[in-house]
């Protein structure tokens, strides 16, 4: 079985893809007011350990290093990952190999063999979706070894996921780090959608894969320019870039350029009510009570005395956006929410 640094990725691989939406603001938000004696953060990030990633994020380390606590959506240790191991099993009734036809079953075997390897020969145990993260993050670490072979003398360094990356720099710091969610919460969540129809979305995945490789290369890929100026006047444009070769690739583009408005409405107009509601909703609600908890806890004098950040909560930024996204949701609390603009958007006013 994985170990537990690559169950923890394969949480957040999966997570990407179900809570790519993004707030109509930037990604770092300073709480204040509402009686708080000292501030908090909140930050979106994204769910992946791309190096472009990891190098924007350092925007946030002067919030975040200076904070008393780090949170994330979960407390990304050891444990963790064990606890989750028993959501990503399948019911013994419900392995890939009996949701699919005998016939579908073996036509996609090859490509999980290619893609999986030495993992391939448990899949048939494990729930569709989260072979589909484990398929969607291998992807991404072939386009970005392929991107590295064509720059002379380059090296490729792997990170974590953002998420596992900031918290680990927050142990380092010996910051306290603390999961807004437990195990159970996050994993019935992503459960939510029933197993045949994960069964049948992976199948389907797969199949269109093999098709594009018929006449798409891993170069093509990416070499795909995304005109962000285009996209804000047509939205449509973004779907049409979601359905190209390499989605991820073009999530991190527009992660990286702070279009954080373009994909909140049409994504999650994609979910269905429900699991909107599972993924979405009813988790922004359990991690904004749980910052509630931790701004209002009574602070020790040599806390007061530090000046410190109370928290800096680090999570997707699908968690965001919208009516019911946590910035709202603070904002409806009776916080002040306030945009921390990075670089030449610092002289902007809202």
């Amino acid at each position: 079985m994985p170990n537990s640094s690559y169950l923890i990725g394969l949480l957040f691989s999966i997570l990407f893809f179900f809570t790519s939406t993004f707030v109509k603001a930037q990604l770092l938000w300073e709480i204040s007011g509402n009686n708080l004696k000292q501030k908090s953060y909140l930050f979106g990030t994204v769910h992946v350990g791309d190096e472009r990633v990891i190098d924007y994020a350092s925007n946030v380390y002067p919030y975040m290093d200076n904070s008393l606590t780090v949170a994330g959506e979960l407390d990304l240790n050891f444990m963790t990952s064990i606890l989750a191991i028993g959501y990503i099993m399948s019911p013994s009734d419900s392995t890939l190999s009996k949701l699919l036809t005998k016939e579908e079953y073996q036509e996609i075997k090859p490509y999980l063999a290619e893609n999986i390897g030495q993992l391939a020969p448990f899949l048939d145990m494990v729930r569709p979706i989260f072979i589909m993260a484990m398929l969607q993050e291998k992807e991404q670490e072939k386009l970005t070894q392929s991107a590295h072979t064509t720059k002379e003398n380059a090296t490729i360094e792997k990170f974590p996921a953002l998420d596992m990356y900031l918290q680990n720099r927050a142990r380092k710091n010996e910051q306290k780090v603390i999961g807004l969610e437990t195990v159970k919460e996050q994993m019935t969540a992503l459960n939510s959608t029933p197993i045949n129809k994960q069964a049948r979305e992976l199948y389907n995945y797969i199949v269109e894969k093999n098709k594009a490789k018929q006449n798409i290369n891993v170069q093509d890929s990416l070499n795909i320019e995304i005109d962000v100026a285009v996209i804000e006047e047509n939205d449509t444009t973004l779907v049409e870039l979601k359905n190209s070769p390499n989605p991820m690739e073009t999530l991190i583009s527009l992660y990286l350029s702070e279009n954080i408005e373009l994909l909140h409405n049409q994504i999650s107009g994609e979910f269905e009510k429900e699991s909107y509601q599972s993924l979405i909703i009813r988790r922004n609600i359990v991690m904004v009570k749980r910052m509630e908890e931790q701004m209002k806890k009574e602070l020790t004098k040599e806390d007061k005395k530090s000046k410190k950040n109370i928290i800096f909560a680090a999570v997707g930024a699908g968690h965001l956006g919208g009516e019911e996204g946590m910035v709202n949701l603070l904002k409806e609390a009776g916080y002040t929410l306030t945009p921390i603009f990075f670089n030449k958007k610092e002289k902007i006013k809202k």
